[in-house]
């Protein structure tokens, strides 16, 4: 938007806008590199020790799928009435 002093309006020139746009354009293309590098990097660290340590990695497997049933696919356990006589 523009800015006000005195009695007129002072609009950024066309020419500052486009070079803010590029530089916005630019790091955000560089945060995207640097975002995939890290997950390639992570990914493949994950995928080795997975190949080390084939029993542990199926052992957390098999809990995080259980935890995750748990979470999930909980039923509601019906209410309890304790019958006072």
């Amino acid at each position: 938007m523009g800015e006000v002093r005195g009695n007129q309006v002072q609009v950024p020139a066309p020419e500052l806008r486009a070079k803010a746009s590029r530089r916005s354009a630019e790091a955000l293309e560089r945060g995207v590199a640097a975002g995939r590098e890290w997950t390639r990097r992570a990914t493949q660290r994950t995928l080795d020790w997975i190949e080390g340590h084939p029993g542990q990695a199926l052992l957390i497997a098999l809990g995080a799928g259980f935890l995750f049933g748990q979470i999930l696919f909980r039923t509601g356990t019906p209410e309890r009435q304790e019958e006072e006589e």
